[in-house]
């Protein structure tokens, strides 16, 4: 996309972005409060864009494999702007309450906490991989966990792939790829979002310095109440 839509992204990777949650609806009679925390490890040699999350019911969706991205995936999954995608999300039925948390520098971690209840217990979070054209991370409607071997406080983990928005040729070149400057506009594409091949190195990208393994994040979910 566009020189401004990229500078946007630079200034938010560097100056990173406190959580800011979407207005969260009251809990439903009968509903039990939930509280966790979710902390993401970068797996990749390069940033993640700030992380934009949601909670809600089985019904909603933030983005879903196999399906085209919305205006605000796209965005997301092409410049690394959060808000677009949070505002869009957060006004969906079934949606507890949606935001947005700080980038993650390359082999670090960050950590939010989110509120919801039993009704609505389906994390959703996405983040581009900055040295792609149109490359995240993420997971769709992840079932938070009641309990473990019957205790109500305890941890998972689990890993999340790299996905391709479908919006952006991959031409991995600096022209068009926020990580190298991005000084010119990338070729459009109309696909759905599906598993991101990985870096080929045929454009100015390469798998030394900016490929990832199976896996681009590894995320760590505890139950604290």
């Amino acid at each position: 996309m566009g020189v401004l839509m990229r500078r946007v992204l630079i200034g938010a990777g560097i100056a990173g972005l406190m959580v800011v949650g979407a207005a969260t609806a009251a809990p439903a009679m009968g509903a039990t409060p939930l509280t966790y925390r979710v902390t993401i490890e970068n797996r990749t040699q390069a940033d993640l864009t700030p992380v934009v999350y949601a909670v809600h019911d089985r019904t909603a969706r933030m983005w879903r494999n196999g399906r085209r991205a919305s205006f605000g995936m796209t965005r997301l999954a092409e410049d690394g702007v959060p808000d677009i995608v949070r505002n869009e999300v957060a006004r969906r039925r079934g949606v507890r309450s949606a935001g947005v948390a700080n980038r993650i520098a390359a082999g670090r971690s960050i950590s939010f906490t989110v509120r919801t209840t039993t009704r609505h217990r389906r994390l959703s979070w996405a983040s581009m991989l900055v040295c792609t054209n149109d490359g995240f991370t993420g997971q769709s409607s992840y079932a938070l966990p009641l309990k473990r071997n019957g205790r109500t406080r305890f941890s998972v983990r689990v890993n999340a792939r790299a996905y391709d928005g479908g919006s952006e040729v991959n031409d991995e070149r600096s022209s068009s790829v926020p990580c190298l400057g991005a000084h010119g506009v990338g070729r459009d594409e109309r696909r759905v979002i599906r598993r991101h091949p990985g870096i080929s190195g045929r454009g100015d990208l390469t798998v030394t310095s900016h490929g990832w393994g199976q896996n681009a994040a590894r995320v760590t979910i505890r139950r604290i109440r």
